[in-house]
């Protein structure tokens, strides 16, 4: 590339480029094909964006657009957080993206708003914590609380009878 510059009289190229255009590019190179070599990283990245399907570039565009997006919102690269489970199927089972693969985990719903749930996924973040993550370690500890309080156990997970002082003191008008 620098042949141009280090030989001028024999007029490699007839439009040179700057030396401030090719300067590190080896160095570039080299971190291109270290982190396409991460098979972790590629992975996340085949599962979560696919851009192999893309047929034209401004596809492409977009779905690495979206891609950065996302990367934003999160604390660290998600493909570096632990798997869930162990599948043999083609998918993601990341903690930080896809934690509600987790065998463990159950849906639930939460009625707050936009920026209460921004600043929640914030404060997970910043805990290095999946928002699941984090609602559920906010659960046991309200039920920790509540069963010193009250005296209910929840050892049996059928035994309703247990979680009725806690049900009533959480929605007052509960029969």
């Amino acid at each position: 590339m620098d042949l141009h510059t280090r030989y001028p009289e024999l007029r490699f190229s007839k439009r040179a480029m700057p030396a401030r255009v090719y300067a590190g590019i080896t160095r570039r190179v080299e971190r291109t094909q270290r982190e396409i070599a991460d098979p972790d990283r590629r992975d996340w990245f085949r599962h979560h964006y696919d851009l192999g399907r893309h047929k034209k570039k401004a596809e492409t565009l977009k779905a690495l657009k979206r891609c950065r997006e996302e990367l934003r919102g999160y604390p660290h690269h998600p493909w570096r957080t632990p798997n869930v489970r162990d599948t043999r199927a083609d998918m993601c089972v990341r903690l930080m993206c896809c934690g509600h693969m987790h065998p463990d985990s159950q849906w639930m719903n939460a009625i707050v708003t936009d920026a209460e749930y921004k600043a929640f996924r914030r404060a997970a973040y910043q805990e290095r914590l999946s928002p699941g993550e984090l609602l559920g370690k906010a659960v046991r500890q309200y039920l920790a609380d509540t069963e010193h309080e009250s005296g209910a156990t929840l050892t049996n997970e059928g035994d309703t009878a247990a979680l009725t002082p806690l049900i009533r003191r959480a929605f007052p008008g509960f029969p």
